[in-house]
């Protein structure tokens, strides 16, 4: 299997090679698509395809309703790339799906924020809170009311993180742990005030990844350096400029600035992939497994080749 580490030189390789193929071979791909969710932690997956473009590549960004469908898009050769989940990823290599993590996309992007009269996590006793069903969000959410000894007492509601804010406003629940740009626009608004950040578990800020299937890595060397370069030069770009990412998060999300903005000071855009990013997403796995989230653990050297 190809490696992150073996890329770069497959990939030069692979652009030097002759015209002329030998019988039998296949020529790699010079278009992929691209598995997504609407986010602002997502982001980078609108401004790739331009990157590609760019670079003799055509890409299409695929944008789907469920965190686990965009993974399974990926797994079964419909989306090539994907900008998943780590949370989504555990769960599907557990049960044998094949994918393979690239590089991270993104820490953070997520918090809890409660009506403004609700001065601590306490308070949330006899309340309502909303989370998505499954996500990374309800993770952390889970292990703080437990650690916190709220779990009992606290009733926790499922709903899709844009219908969040309109329910927290009109009092439908009391608090909501949701994703950027979600959990800004109630602050942003009045509606609500910022409670908890979610990062002191110990999975910490680990949040999303650019994967692939490892079939399609082992076949396309070349084109997946070049999706590799144009992520690191996207987010660069993310990070050197938060007036970029807003300017995406409005034209994607339909979101007011203020509220890009606000959202984009808790989510932080990266491709480390080292020892500590590989630790914490070993964490979330154990956190999904001890939370009953996930039944059994991937292949680590499989998820996370080195």
């Amino acid at each position: 299997m190809l490696t992150r580490r073996h890329l770069l030189a497959a990939g030069s390789a692979a652009l030097a090679a002759p015209a002329i193929l030998p019988s039998g071979a296949r020529a790699e791909t010079k278009s992929v698509k691209i598995a997504t969710i609407l986010a602002g932690t997502t982001i980078a997956s609108f401004l790739l395809p331009d990157r590609l473009k760019a670079m003799g590549y055509e890409a299409e960004t695929l944008v789907f309703p469920s965190i686990t469908q965009r993974m399974q898009a990926v797994a079964s050769g419909d989306a090539q790339i994907g900008y998943g989940g780590v949370s989504a990823a555990i769960s599907l290599g557990g049960r044998g799906t094949a994918l393979s993590i690239l590089a991270n996309a993104c820490d953070g992007g997520w918090a809890l924020t409660a009506r403004p009269e609700i001065a601590a996590l306490a308070d949330l006793a006899g309340r309502k809170v909303a989370a998505q069903a499954g996500t990374i969000q309800h993770l952390s959410l889970q292990w703080k009311l437990i650690k916190e000894g709220l779990a009992a007492k606290t009733e926790v509601v499922f709903m899709n993180p844009q219908d969040m804010p309109a329910a927290l406003r009109g009092g439908d629940i009391d608090a909501m742990m949701a994703p950027e740009p979600y959990a800004a626009f109630p602050v942003v608004n009045g509606w609500g005030k910022p409670l908890w950040s979610g990062y002191d578990t110990p999975m910490g800020r680990c949040n999303l990844a650019l994967m692939a299937a490892p079939a399609f890595v082992e076949a396309n060397p070349a084109t997946t350096k070049a999706v590799l370069d144009a992520h690191r030069e996207v987010t660069a770009q993310l990070q050197k400029d938060p007036s970029s990412a807003a300017d995406a998060i409005v034209k994607t999300l339909n979101l007011p600035r203020p509220v890009a903005l606000a959202s984009l000071q808790n989510t932080f855009f990266t491709t480390e992939t080292g020892p500590d990013f590989r630790r914490q997403v070993e964490a979330l796995g154990q956190m999904m497994l001890e939370a009953r989230m996930t039944a059994k653990l991937p292949d680590w050297n499989r998820l996370l080749p080195r």
